[in-house]
This record gives structure tokens, sequence and C-alpha cells, in this order.
């Protein structure tokens, strides 16, 4: 057998030899013949998605753009009519089916799936589950407790600047000043760097890829209502100690979910409870931001009230009717980080400044990387509040409650 293999590799080479032409002419068969079969491919796939979305009625296709939309308050018109799921088409060719239903993101989150691009947190199988492993304990609450001081130092350094504009200017814009807060806190707390980008314009602007993927923090500070006023005095080990904080941060990231949108490519076909069917390599995208404001789960849903997240409460709810961290296995591991910045930042914000929104300015959604305002998030001259403390405080941390 292996005689015949040779004889005949010998023998298309002799061939070959004898004209260049007839190696380029042998390349451009091989070459033809791999897009045939892939062009059959995708043809096969692409009518067997078809026939699957049959099932999935959804808005109308311009011929040429197709239906897809940024606007999230029309996103949440189209998931009223067209309920649990509805396909959205870039163009004519690409299109991923919006999942609005918490049963249908459980199936989804259950089983995984690729992401819509490559990294080293979107690894899939044995590999990812190995490095899963090995980054976890680094996020373990304990260990982040001592990041405390730290996050203190660069919220503090973002409160200095607010009073002094607040003298100067007659309203503030949140974004950028937070977004830089949170920068120099991730930069001192994973990299032990000091990089002073807070007052240094040109440092976050060296590093602004990291800044899209912790605004985290905008919503909750214009959301403060009733039961959540009272400030008292803790040291770090109570941060799991504050409930009322806790719910009023849920409940903001339930309105402005931080990601709004989580995609997947399902690696394997699924079929959902109420029978319906997705073929494997379909790009799914679980809606967060409709599942927070579905009716069916959340009674006003565009009501601002924390008490949704009283234990008794949480108790009764969907497992997947929340989920701003996303869900399931490969569900945000720094989640406990963004919790204690979140309750830090507000606490001593809270401490310092009174917020109310500035209504000539109202903030425009728009869902990129995270949730952000188009506008911006401008308030009024925050009010400084009289002084709940007396005196030089050193090594207290103070806290919301």
């Amino acid at each position: 057998m292996t005689s015949v293999v040779v004889r005949l590799i010998t023998a298309i080479w002799c061939w070959l030899k004898k004209d260049v032409f007839r190696i380029v002419y042998l390349l451009t068969v091989l070459c033809l013949t791999y897009m045939v079969l892939k062009a059959i491919k995708l043809y096969q796939w692409r009518r067997k998605l078809n026939k699957a979305l049959q099932s999935f009625p959804g808005p109308p296709v311009h011929w040429l753009f197709g239906n897809v939309h940024e606007d999230l308050d029309k996103l949440l018109e189209w998931s009223k009519k067209y309920a649990r799921a509805f396909p959205v088409w870039f163009g004519k060719f690409v299109v991923f089916v919006s999942l609005n239903d918490a049963d249908y993101a459980k199936a989804v989150c259950a089983r995984g799936g690729k992401r819509w691009w490559k990294g080293l947190l979107t690894l899939q199988g044995p590999k990812w589950f190995q490095h899963r492993k090995l980054l976890t304990p680094g996020f373990h609450y304990g260990v982040l407790k001592p990041y405390v001081s730290l996050i203190t130092k660069s919220t503090q350094v973002m409160l200095d600047k607010w009073e002094h504009l607040i003298t100067q200017e007659k309203s503030v814009e949140l974004f950028g000043h937070v977004s830089l807060m949170t920068l120099d806190s991730i930069l001192k707390c994973a990299f032990s760097h000091e990089s002073n980008c807070q007052m240094d314009r040109s440092v976050f602007y060296a590093t602004c890829s990291m800044d899209s993927q912790h605004g985290y923090c905008l919503p909750v500070l214009l959301h403060r209502e009733g039961g959540c006023h009272s400030i008292s005095l803790a040291c770090r080990d109570d941060l799991g100690k504050m409930p009322n904080t806790t719910m009023c941060i849920k409940e903001s990231m339930r309105i402005f979910p931080p990601v709004p949108f989580v995609g997947r490519q399902l690696s394997k076909p699924i079929t959902f409870h109420d029978g319906r069917y997705l073929p494997e390599g379909t790009l799914v995208g679980i809606n967060i931001y409709l599942i927070h404001r579905d009716p069916s789960l959340w009674k006003d849903p565009e009501v601002f009230d924390p008490m949704r997240f009283s234990p008794e409460n949480s108790s009764k709810r969907h497992s997947h009717a929340f989920m701003p961290f996303s869900a399931g296995a490969r569900n945000c591991i720094g989640q406990q980080f963004a919790m204690i910045e979140m309750k830090v930042a507000i606490a001593l914000s809270l401490l310092r400044f009174e917020f109310s929104l500035n209504p000539a300015k109202i903030p425009r959604k728009i869902p990129q990387m995270v949730l952000q305002s188009k506008n911006g998030i401008h308030i009024p001259r925050p009010f400084e509040p009289e002084r709940l403390l007396v005196g030089p405080v050193k090594d207290i941390y103070i806290y919301l409650f």
C-alpha cells in the first residue's frame, strides 16, 4: 500500500515538473473544490436555520440593512410583540436570535456555547475549566477585602476633583470621572500600579482599552431612593452586612444592566421547553436588558423598588430573572470585586454629596460593550450635605447601610 502511494506521488510530481502552469492549474482546482464544498455546507446549514426561524416570528426586515436596532426602547417594544425570542438581522445574511425570556436564557446558559470572539476568557472545554479553576481563588471575597483601602483611595481622588469642580461649573458629567476612578482601582488592585490616571488624562488614553470593562458603577449613583439614606461607620469586614445598599445596587443593575447583551454561538442544537428548535452554529443573544424588564417576572418593571431584592422576594424569583453578571458556569468571575467597588464608591460619595438628575440632560441609553449614555450622565452641581463626621478620621472606612 505504501509503495502505491509513493508511486502516485512520484507520478504527480513528474507531471507537475514538466510545466509550471500545471501547478497553478492544480492549485486552482483544489481551491475551487474547497470553495464549492464550503458553499454547499453553508447552503445546507442556512436552509436548516431558515426552517428553524419559521417558528420565531420577528419585526420586518429591510432588504439591505436588515432590522438591527441600537434603540433599547425599540427592542423593548418588539419583545412585547414577539414573546420569548425573535430574530435580528444584520443586513440580509447575518442573523442572531435575541432571547428575552428567562427560561430560554437558562437553557442557553446551562448548555454553554462559543463566544462570538476568541480570547483567554472565552476558551472552551477542558482548557477553559483549567484556567477558570486557577483564577477563581483570586476572586474569593476574603482575598478581595484588602483591596478596599486601595478602592477608597481612588474614590477619594475622584471626590476631591468633584469638590473642586462644583466651585467652577453648574453641572458635572459623571461618566468620565467614574470611568477613570474604576480604571485607577483596577490598576492599583490588579497590577499594583499607581497610574495617577485620574489627574493625568494621557495615562487614561494609553490604557483606554481597559476602561470599557469597568463602567458598572455609573447607574447606581443616580438611583438613591427611600430607605437607603442612612450612613454608618463600619470596618471592611462588614461589607457583606449592607442590605439596603446591596438592594439599591441590584435594583439599579436590574434597570440598567452593566452588560445589556451577552452573545453565544450554539455548539450543539438546542430545543427549548416550548418545542422551538435552533441548530448548531446559530448565533443567539441573551438580552439581559429585556429580561430585566419582563412584566411576567417583575411587577411594574419600570419602577425603582429596591425591596424586590429583599430575602423573601428574592427566594420566590426565577433563577435567571436577574443576571447582571450573566449566569451559569461562565458567569462573570469579577462580580465580587465589582460589588465591593460599588459599595465603597457609593458610600463615600453619599457621605460628601447629594445627587439629583439634570432634567435638561436626560441620559440617552446606548448598548455598547457596556451600557452607556450617548450624551453622558449630567447632574446639577452636587450639594455638599452637612458633615456627619467631625474631626479627622484615620483608618476608618465609611459605608452605607
